[in-house]
C-alpha cells in the first residue's frame, strides 16, 4: 500500500496540474525538494567525489535563511563493539546557480558533518538550486571472494537516511567509476524496505525513485571488479456491484465528484491555514519584554498574543531550573538524541556520573570512554527523563560502563527517554500537548486522506460506473482533489507544534543565553566563579554548538588568573587522558568528542559492515554506509 500511495504522488505531479484549475495546484506546494541530482564519481583509492543538485521549494509566502545537509561520516560497523566505521569529509563547495545565498559552514552535529548553507543576514523564498560538493573518502566495500583476496568492490550507500523528513519529489543518482558495474540494486522506503526503484547497471550506473516521503530512506548498490581500484578499504576506528441507475444519477454523480474534487483542497487549505494561523503560532505574553513572564500568581490573568517577539536581550544565565537537554528540545521542538547526551555531560557536572577518557594506542588518541556512577548528591532530584537515561545505561551493566558497550544496543531507551523530554515540556506548560503528537496527529490525518484519494484514483471510478450502469468520469477529479487535500493536511500538520506563552518565554531566555556564550570575553568573568562557571554552562554550550568558542574564553581566563598567581581548578567531573595536564580546551575538546560520539552509539543500529549488499539479506532500505538528511532554517 506505502509504495502504491507514492506512485500516486508520483502520479499526481506529473498530472495533478492538469485536472485542478488555475489556482487551485498551487495549494500542493509546501516545503520539498522537487528534485535530488547527485553524481557519484568514485576514485580509485576508495573515495567519491559527490556533486549534488539540489532544487529546494521553501514554504509559499515564507522567507528562509537557506538550507542545510547532514552527512553522516561515522555509524557502528557490523556487529563489533568498539569499532565504527568513519567517513572522512573534505573539499567542500556550495554554490547556487539561482542566486540564492551561497555561504556556508560545515560543523559537527552528532555522528554527521553538518553543511549549513546560507546566512543569518538574508533571506531566500521560493525554489532555489543549490550546487554541492564535497568527497567522502574509504566508501567503498571490498568484498572477499572464495580465495580470500576481495574480487568485487561494493559501493553500499545510504543516498538518503530514514532520518530524511523532508519530501522528495524525484531523486536521480549516477555513479561514475574506473570501469563499469558489473551488479546493481537500489531499495527505498522506510528502514528495512526492500521495496526496489529503478536501477541500471553500465558505465555509467544509474538510479531513480519518486516520491520519497519523509522518513522514507534510500539505499544504492554498485558492484565493480576489484581490479578497478587500488586496494580500497574502510576506515575503521575503535570507540565507538448490480443495480442500474438513470443517466441523470451518474451526471450528477461525477458533477458532485468533480465539486468536490475541486474543493477539498480549498477547503483543507483555508481550514488548516485557519489552524495554523490560530493554533499553530506561538504564543507570546503581551506587553512584556521576550523572555519575561510573569509570576505564577499571575499566568492565567496576563494576556497572550500571537505576534513576532521583539528583540531578545542577553541573558548571563540559563533559564532558571531548564537543563540543557530541555533548552534543545525548546530550541527546534524536538528531543533530539544531541540533547540526551548534553544531559548525561549535564548530571556528570551535576555529580551523578565521570566521564573518564580511556587512553589506547597512542598519545591522544580516545579511543572510548568510561561512564562512572557516583552516589547521587542529597539535595539534586532527577527528573523522569534523566532517571531514565541513567537507569538504561547502568541497569544491566554494572556502575562502569564503556560508551562502546552501548553500541547497537541503545536506541530503543533512547526513544523513551525523548518521550519522557516530550512529557517534561508539556507538564511544565510549554505545550498543550506534545509537540511530537501534535505533528503525528495531523500528519496522520493527511496520509489517511491520500490513501482515500489514491484508492477512488485507482478503484473507485470503475466500481462506481459499474453500480450506476453508466460512465463515472469523476472519480479522478474527486481522487487527485482528495491527494492534494492530504498533502495539504500533512505538511501544515507539521507547523502545528506551537508554543504556550511560557515557553515562548522559555525560548527567549534560552537564545539570550546562546548570544551570551558566543560573545562572552574573558573580562568579564570572576576568577573565583570560573571553574563552575565553565562546567555548568559547558552542557548549553554544546546543546548551541559552542562549546569551542567557550572554552577559547576560558582558556584565557586560565591564562589571566595564572599570571597573578590565582590558578583555576579543573572540572574533577571529566578525567582527561592526555599525557599533559588538562587545561580548559583539552577538556572542552574531550567532551565535544564525547558527545559526537555518544550521539552515533546512542542511535546506532547493526549495519554498515562492509559486507556484500546482493547476498545473505544485506540489501534493504537503509542498509547501506553513510546516508543523510536536510531541511531549511
Amino acid at each position: 500500500m506505502r509504495r502504491g500511495v507514492r506512485a500516486i504522488v508520483a502520479l499526481l505531479l506529473g498530472v495533478g496540474w492538469l485536472i485542478l484549475p488555475a489556482g487551485a495546484a498551487g495549494a500542493v506546494g509546501d516545503e520539498a525538494m522537487e528534485r535530488f541530482a547527485v553524481v557519484y564519481d568514485l576514485q580509485p583509492d576508495g573515495s567519491v567525489d559527490v556533486a549534488e543538485t539540489i532544487t529546494w521549494r521553501f514554504p509559499p509566502g515564507e522567507q528562509r535563511h537557506g538550507i542545510f545537509r547532514n552527512i553522516v561520516v561515522r555509524m557502528g560497523f557490523g556487529d563489533q563493539e568498539g569499532k565504527y566505521r568513519y567517513f572522512d569529509l573534505t573539499d567542500v563547495e556550495v554554490s547556487s546557480p539561482s542566486g540564492a545565498p551561497a555561504a556556508f559552514r560545515v560543523s559537527d552535529n552528532g555522528a554527521a558533518k553538518e553543511i549549513r548553507i546560507g546566512s543569518a543576514d538574508e533571506w531566500t523564498e521560493g525554489t532555489q538550486v543549490y550546487e554541492v560538493r564535497y568527497t567522502l573518502h574509504n566508501v567503498l566495500n571490498p568484498i572477499t571472494g572464495t580465495g580470500g583476496a576481495a574480487d568485487t568492490v561494493e559501493f553500499h550507500y545510504n543516498v538518503f537516511g530514514s532520518n530524511e523528513l523532508t519530501a522528495r519529489d524525484r531523486v536521480n543518482v549516477v555513479v561514475k567509476a574506473p570501469a563499469p558495474s558489473t551488479q546493481v540494486a537500489c531499495y527505498e522506503g522506510d528502514a528495512g524496505s526492500d521495496t526496489t526503484c529503478q536501477s541500471t547497471a553500465g558505465d555509467p550506473t544509474t538510479f531513480a525513485a519518486m516520491g520519497l516521503g519523509p522518513g522514507e530512506a534510500m539505499t544504492v548498490i554498485a558492484g565493480y571488479p576489484a581490479a578497478a581500484f587500488a586496494d580500497p578499504r574502510p576506515d575503521v576506528r575503535d570507540g565507538d456491484a448490480g443495480s442500474s441507475y438513470g443517466g441523470s444519477a451518474a451526471t450528477a454523480a461525477n458533477a458532485a465528484a468533480v465539486a468536490a474534487g475541486v474543493g477539498a483542497p480549498v477547503l483543507a487549505i483555508a481550514v488548516m491555514g485557519a489552524l495554523v494561523w490560530t493554533r499553530g503560532r506561538d504564543e507570546r505574553y503581551a506587553d512584556l519584554t521576550p523572555g519575561l513572564s510573569p509570576s505564577v500568581a499571575d499566568r492565567q490573568t496576563q494576556a497572550t498574543t500571537r505576534e513576532r517577539p521583539g528583540t531578545i536581550a542577553v541573558q548571563f544565565h540559563p533559564p532558571p531550573g531548564v537543563p540543557p537537554g530541555l533548552v534543545g528540545t525548546i530550541l527546534d521542538e524536538r528531543a533530539n538524541p544531541i540533547d540526551v547526551s548534553a544531559t548525561l555531560i549535564d548530571l556528570a557536572v551535576r555529580g551523578h556520573v565521570r566521564i573518564e577518557e580511556v587512553e589506547g594506542g597512542g598519545i591522544f588518541r580516545r579511543t572510548d570512554w568510561n561512564i562512572v556512577r557516583l552516589a547521587p548528591p542529597r539535595d539534586d532530584v532527577l527528573l523522569p527523563f534523566e532517571r531514565r537515561l541513567l537507569d538504561g545505561i547502568f541497569s544491566s551493566r554494572g556502575d562502569v560502563v564503556a560508551l562502546s558497550q552501548m553500541k547497537n544496543t541503545f536506541a530503543s531507551t533512547l526513544k523513551s527517554i525523548q518521550g519522557d523530554m516530550y512529557d517534561e515540556v508539556v507538564t511544565r506548560h510549554w505545550f498543550r500537548s506534545s509537540p511530537q503528537l501534535q505533528r503525528g496527529v495531523w500528519q496522520g490525518l493527511g496520509a489517511v486522506i491520500a490513501v482515500v484519494g489514491g484508492m477512488i484514483l485507482f478503484y473507485g471510478q470503475s466500481a462506481v460506473s459499474a453500480l450506476m450502469g453508466a460512465g463515472f468520469s469523476g472519480g479522478a477529479v474527486l481522487g487527485v482533489g482528495l491527494l492534494v487535500s492530504g498533502a495539504i493536511v500533512w505538511f501544515l500538520g507539521g507547523r502545528m507544534a506551537a508554543k504556550t506563552a511560557e515557553g515562548s518565554a522559555v525560548l527567549a531566555q534560552s537564545l539570550g543565553f546562546k548570544e551570551y556564550l558566543t560573545t562572552a570575553e574573558a573580562g568579564q568573568i570572576a576568577f573565583e566563579e570560573a571553574s563552575n562557571i565553565f562546567s555548568r554552562y559547558l552542557p548549553y554550550a554544546v546543546v548551541f554548538g559552542v562549546a569551542d568558542r567557550w572554552a577559547r574564553t576560558f582558556a584565557e581566563v586560565a591564562q589571566a588568573a595564572e599570571a597573578v598567581g590565582r590558578p583555576i581548578m579543573m572540572p574533577t567531573w571529566y578525567v582527561w587522558s592526555g599525557s599533559a595536564f588538562p587545561d580548559f580546551t583539552s577538556i572542552a575538546s574531550g567532551v565535544e568528542s564525547f558527545s559526537t560520539t555518544s550521539t552515533g552509539t546512542f542511535t546506532s543500529t547493526p549495519g554498515s559492515s562492509g559486507s556484500s549488499g546482493f547476498s545473505g539479506g544485506g540489501g534493504f532500505s537503509g542498509s547501506g554506509g553513510g546516508g543523510s538528511s536536510s531541511g531549511s532554517w
